[in-house]
C-alpha cells in the first residue's frame, strides 16, 4: 500500500536526544572520557571490522557542531571514521529553544533499491538502477520551519580512499498544502559534493548551499531524476492486474490507495498531488496508464489532473488525448472531453489507424 503520514514529530534538532556517558574512557581512542552521546546505532558501514557503532557526541558549551564518529571493536575500541564538521548546530528565527541542522542514521541498500527519509520522518523504497547495495550512512537535512522538503545526503564506505564517501543526494519533497505525504524524490548531480568524504564534510556550509540548490534544482528538472516508490510500482501492478482480470472489487480498492488525505472528509485535492506524486517525465506512458486506471475507478479529477500534464508534455502521445477526453466526459465538463476527442480522432487519422478509433469519440465529438 502506499504508505499514509502518521504526522509523526520530528526532532527539532540530535542535540534534543537524551545524552548518556560514554562508556569508552580514554583521550587515546578519540572518545574523550566526559563526552556524553546523544545517538548511538549498532552499523555495520565498513566490512570486516567487528561491534561497529555510529555515535553522535554532545557538543561542549560554545561549540557549534556535534562529534560525529564511527568506532569499531567494541573490546578494544578505535575511531574508524570521525567528523567534526558534518552535524553543525544552526540557529534558526522560528525559535529560540530549537536548531536547525543535519539528523544522521543508517540505511541497507539492495539491488536497485534505496531508501529516503522524508520531512516526516518516515522511510520510503525507491526504485534506484544506479545505487550500489550496502550500507549507508545518512545525513538528512531538519529546519523546524520547513515541512515541504528536504535533502538526503548518503555515503557509503570507499574500499579503495578507506572513507566514507558521498554517494548518493536525494531532494525528498512533501505534500505541504494538504496531508504532508511524500510527494516526490529526486536523485540530483552531486556537482560540488563529488568525491566528497564524510571527514572534510563541513555541514554548515552545505546546510545553506542545499537552499539554494532546491531552489535551482527545480528550474533545471532536466537534471534531476525522479525515483518510483516502490509501493506505488507494486500498487500499479496489482491494480492493473486486477483491472484485466474483471475483479471490479479489488481494482477500487487498490485504486484507493493512490488517493491522498485518508478518509472521505479529508481527501486532498488533485492539483495539490496528483502530478508532483505520479507524473514521471522519463515514463510518461506509466503516468498515462495511472491516469487511465483513475479514469476506470471513477476518480476524474485525479485522472483529468494528471492526464492533462501528460498531454501537455508529451503531445505526441495519441491515447492520452482519448483518456484525457473519457475523464473529462465523466466529470461532465463535455466541451473539453470534445475538444480532446476530436484531437485524438486527428492524430489517429495522420496516423493512418482510423479504424481502430472506437465509436464513442464520434459520437461525443
Amino acid at each position: 500500500m502506499i504508505r499514509k503520514s502518521d504526522y509523526a514529530t520530528l526532532f527539532a534538532s540530535t542535540i534534543l536526544l537524551v545524552a548518556v556517558p560514554v562508556a569508552w574512557a580514554g583521550e587515546s581512542n578519540g572518545v574523550p572520557a566526559s563526552s556524553k552521546i546523544l545517538k548511538s546505532l549498532n552499523v555495520n558501514l565498513i566490512d570486516g571490522l567487528k561491534d561497529q557503532k555510529l555515535l553522535v557526541l554532545k557538543a561542549e558549551p560554545g561549540d557549534e557542531t556535534q562529534q560525529l564518529l564511527v568506532i569499531a571493536d567494541g573490546t578494544k575500541p578505535s575511531v574508524i571514521v570521525e567528523s567534526k564538521l558534518a552535524l553543525p548546530i544552526i540557529k534558526n528565527t522560528y525559535s529560540p529553544a530549537s536548531y536547525d541542522g543535519f539528523d544522521v542514521g543508517t540505511f541497507t541498500a539492495t539491488k536497485n533499491v534505496i531508501n529516503a527519509v522524508d520531512v516526516q520522518g518516515e522511510t520510503v523504497s525507491l526504485k534506484y538502477a544506479s545505487v550500489s547495495p550496502g550500507e549507508y550512512l545518512y545525513l538528512k537535512t531538519t529546519e523546524e520551519d520547513n515541512a515541504k522538503y528536504n535533502f538526503n545526503l548518503q555515503f557509503q564506505y570507499d574500499l579503495q580512499s578507506k572513507k566514507m564517501v558521498l554517494k548518493n543526494l536525494l531532494l525528498v519533497t512533501n505534500n505541504e498544502a494538504c496531508d504532508r505525504s511524500l510527494l516526490g524524490v529526486y536523485a540530483l548531480p552531486l556537482g560540488r559534493f563529488s568525491s566528497k568524504s564524510l571527514d572534510e564534510f563541513n555541514g554548515a556550509d552545505a546546510f545553506e548551499y542545499l537552499k539554494t540548490l532546491h531552489i535551482e534544482s527545480q528550474s533545471e528538472k532536466g537534471s534531476r531524476e525522479k525515483l518510483m516508490p516502490v509501493d506505488v510500482s507494486d500498487n500499479f501492478d496489482k491494480a492493473l492486474a486486477a483491472y484485466k482480470q474483471g475483479n471490479k472489487e479489488q481494482f477500487n480498492e487498490l485504486m484507493g490507495y493512490f488517493i491522498a488525505g485518508g478518509s472521505e472528509d479529508s481527501i486532498c485535492a488533485p492539483e495539490t498531488y496528483v502530478v508532483g506524486k505520479y507524473y514521471f517525465s522519463k515514463n510518461p506512458g506509466w503516468s498515462n496508464d495511472l491516469g487511465f486506471l483513475f479514469e476506470q475507478s471513477g476518480h476524474y479529477g485525479e485522472a483529468v489532473e494528471l492526464l492533462s500534464y501528460v498531454v501537455v508534455n508529451n503531445p505526441d502521445r495519441i491515447v492520452a488525448y482519448l483518456n484525457l477526453a473519457d475523464s473529462y466526459w465523466g466529470v461532465g465538463r463535455k466541451e473539453l472531453a470534445a475538444e480532446n476527442y476530436k484531437k485524438y480522432h486527428s492524430l489517429m487519422v495522420k496516423s493512418g489507424k482510423t479504424e481502430k478509433i472506437p465509436k464513442r469519440v464520434i459520437e461525443r465529438s
